[in-house]
């Protein structure tokens, strides 16, 4: 349920906008976008907020980067297959 209000918290502060342009650029891949998410994977997958997604419907399999499926931000609750392919609601961690 924790993972559930996260999200939910990051939608309301920050709208629905990363969202939708992170499902947008994983459902319609591009080099550039591929690319992209590949990098900031490298941060992510060192991090500790890099976790499992807890919430059986809300998993996503990532066929183009593998290491992304059914993953989250334990941090914010964004599905990290979304997140690293959007750029309105950067990380920190993501040195870029």
């Amino acid at each position: 349920m924790q993972s559930f209000r996260k999200k939910i918290n990051t939608l309301i502060k920050t709208g629905i906008s990363p969202l939708k342009y992170g499902i947008h650029n994983f459902n319609n891949p591009t080099k550039p976008v591929e690319r992209l998410a590949v990098n900031r994977l490298s941060t992510c997958i060192k991090c500790e907020h890099f976790v499992d997604e807890p919430i059986d419907f809300l998993k996503v399999e990532d066929n183009f980067i593998p290491a992304l499926s059914n993953k989250m931000c334990g941090e914010c609750g964004c599905t990290l297959s979304y997140k690293t392919r959007q750029s309105i609601l950067k990380c920190e961690r993501w040195q870029e």
